[in-house]
């Protein structure tokens, strides 16, 4: 397979080291280069001998000089020291180079290196294009700390780690494997006192230790109080072949660690099809479940780890099942699983242009500054957007129920309306446990608000604005928003504008025939508009005249995105075909449509015409923007500020994937 021919890629990590990140560095180097793709490692490791900050100068002429002629920055990153002086240095030079960087973060001691230094981390990783990590772990420390990061399971080289050709004879002495580093004397101390109760009933038993750490020295001397000292063998760290040996003459792998951190040595002996022993809270956990494809035990306990060895060397069957079930597992980790994540990645990033310095200016900046000056939180709520677009749907519903929770008890304390409403119908909203029991309220209709407009008022909003529908379907509707919700409403398309490549600050052509925006563009908006570089064309009326000065503003501006109906979009490219006018060249990146339903054949010439994507959104000014179509096709709900519910014709919810009424 050749999926990533001609792309050139600068690998920044480590390779001499013994850990997981240098295997990870190699392997994929190994792999991306079988893809078809050029890859040029910068490695990261100092002088031998001499810490991370060793040959600094060295290494950052290396890596200036190799990311001159590459399309991509892909940094296999750990903590600490190292990650002040190789990779932060890495991420400033590829936004010099302005490089799309890819920041491959995995370290064991993140939650510590976090604690300390998490302003100083987030000065450099806030340039990051795109943050991966190997474990949700990793993930929802970064998150905690403002970062979004996706997941990408480490890869394992299911050639090597594979299964033994041929089973143990029956009544082999049992061998029992420890594969990780030994920082942690409590871990440590744990295993040798549980092999001690298994040595009591099956003396044959045996156990070998194969890694480095600081703890090394101190568990010899244990074994040896213990008097377990000839039953154990000390390897230290061995290469990847060695290791592979290693695991396929061990019947059972023990992961005593309690630390975040999941191991490369767990998958590699799933890999190879052994029963795995983790503790409770500790990587294993995230990773097995018990009694299914693992076993866990509490931490800090010889006896239950001692007895849960001793089960699996009595229970055969059992064993069995657990390394078939921790075998498939390990499979996901198998580069044909990974690299699809991966090129999607490095796609997406490819896909997304750097910003030039006047957007930034006005993105990072002035727009901040203005949304604060207005009293809103804009900038806040998208960047918990591009958080929570990444997770999962459980995590997306049980958000949705927090915030629906707390937004009918504040109607209940606050909304008349819904006070009188809730006590008429019997709902309580602090029993809510399931977004079904919305289904219990009667749908809002325009004739409810028209009749009580002053008690949907919450009594503690302030600075309330007067809204309204522009009255397509009948009478207007007459509504009051809060700054919250307009801080949203900013959050939800800016997000979506960046999915595309396209900040506030860039140049954008609005196509708009409402007289609510029209008629409130007074001097300072207009000033407003020209720094932010958003240009309102009105689409109240399309006479040749008026659409030959919209098309020659277009060709002026060079606009990166155009917005506005989708019917008056494709009225200026029919002009423009008649004149015979190109604006496939103009670098549109992307077309935003809403307001009207957008055709297939509307798509296609708004397509051909300006040369770039077109975007379909969905909204209305009483919801909101309520999805924004992605660069990938899909329709995205703003789930974080909206549950949609499809009804039949009596109002009641249908299921998922029918049609309403």
């Amino acid at each position: 397979m050749t999926r990533l021919a001609g792309l050139r890629i600068a690998l920044v990590g480590t390779l001499a080291s013994p850990g997981a990140g240098a295997r990870q560095t190699g392997r994929l180097a190994a792999l991306l280069r079988a893809e078809g793709a050029t890859v040029q490692v910068i490695e990261t490791d100092g002088t031998a001998g001499a810490g991370p900050g060793a040959g600094l100068g060295r290494y950052l002429l290396r890596l200036w000089r190799a990311t001159k002629a590459v399309d991509l920055i892909h940094i296999v990153a750990e903590g600490g020291l190292a990650w002040h002086v190789r990779a932060a240095p890495a991420v400033w030079l590829g936004c010099l180079r302005a490089r799309p960087v890819l920041l491959h973060y995995r370290d064991s001691d993140a939650d510590a290196f976090f604690a300390r230094q998490a302003r100083l981390i987030g000065l450099s990783l806030r340039w990051v294009d795109a943050t991966v990590v190997p474990h949700a772990g990793l993930a929802n420390l970064l998150e905690r700390h403002g970062f979004a990061a996706q997941i990408l399971p480490d890869v394992i080289d299911l050639a090597r780690f594979a299964p033994r050709r041929h089973p143990k004879p029956e009544g082999a002495s049992p061998l029992l494997l420890i594969a990780r580093g030994l920082a942690n004397g409590r871990d440590g101390v744990t295993a040798l006192r549980a092999f001690v109760i298994v040595k009591q009933r099956c003396p044959a038993a045996a156990m070998v230790i194969a890694g480095d750490g600081a703890e090394l020295e101190a568990m010899r001397q244990l074994a040896t109080r213990l008097g377990v000292a000839e039953s154990v063998q000390f390897t230290g760290s061995l290469e990847p072949a060695a290791m592979a040996r290693l695991y396929q003459a061990c019947d059972i792998a023990l992961d005593p660690g309690r630390g975040d951190h999941l191991p490369l040595s767990m998958l590699e002996a799933l890999a190879c099809a052994l029963p795995v022993v983790a503790v409770e809270g500790g990587a294993g956990a995230r990773l097995l479940r018990h009694d299914v494809d693992g076993w866990l035990v509490p931490p800090d306990d010889p006896g239950a780890m001692g007895e849960a060895l001793l089960t699996l060397i009595g229970d055969r069957p059992r064993a069995r099942r657990l390394a078939g079930a921790g075998h498939a597992l390990a499979a996901r980790h198998g580069w044909d699983q990974v690299a699809p994540v991966l090129i999607a990645h490095y796609r997406r990033l490819l896909g997304t242009p750097r910003r030039r310095w006047y957007t930034a200016l006005v993105a990072d900046l002035l727009f901040p500054l203005h949304e604060r000056l207005k009293g809103h939180d804009s900038v806040a709520a998208r960047r918990q957007l591009e958080l929570s677009q990444w997770w999962d749907r459980p995590r997306l519903r049980a958000y949705q129920l927090q915030r629906v929770r707390a937004l009918l008890l504040h109607a209940e304390r606050h909304v008349p309306h819904y006070r009188r409403l809730f006590a008429r119908t019997g709902f309580d909203p602090a029993r809510l446990s399931d977004l079904a029991d919305l289904a219990r309220l009667p749908l809002l209709r325009k004739a409810d608000i028209g009749a009580d407009r002053d008690g949907f008022k919450s009594a503690a909003a302030r600075a309330l604005a007067r809204g309204n529908t522009g009255g397509s379907s009948g009478e207007p509707l007459v509504f009051y928003l809060g700054k919250e919700r307009v801080s949203h409403d900013v959050a939800a398309k800016w997000r979506a504008t960046r999915w595309w490549g396209v900040d506030i600050g860039d140049r954008e052509v609005v196509v708009w025939g409402s007289p609510i925006e029209l008629n409130a563009q007074d001097r300072l908006r207009a000033a407003r508009d020209r720094l932010l570089r958003t240009s309102l064309l009105p689409a109240f009326e399309m006479s040749a005249v008026r659409l030959d000065g919209f098309i020659e503003q277009i060709l002026r501006l060079r606009p990166r995105m155009l917005f506005g109906y989708p019917s008056a979009l494709c009225h200026i490219a029919r002009h423009a075909r008649a004149r015979d006018i190109p604006l496939d060249g103009l670098g549109i990146r992307v077309a935003f449509v809403t307001s009207e339903r957008l055709y297939d054949e509307q798509r296609e010439l708004i397509g051909a015409t300006f040369g770039c994507r077109v975007a379909n959104g969905y909204g209305g000014r009483d919801a909101g923007f309520i999805a924004h179509e992605c660069p990938e096709g899909g329709m995205h709900i703003t789930a974080e500020d909206i549950i949609v519910e499809i009804v039949d014709a009596d109002g009641a919810p249908v299921p998922d994937g029918e049609s309403g009424a």
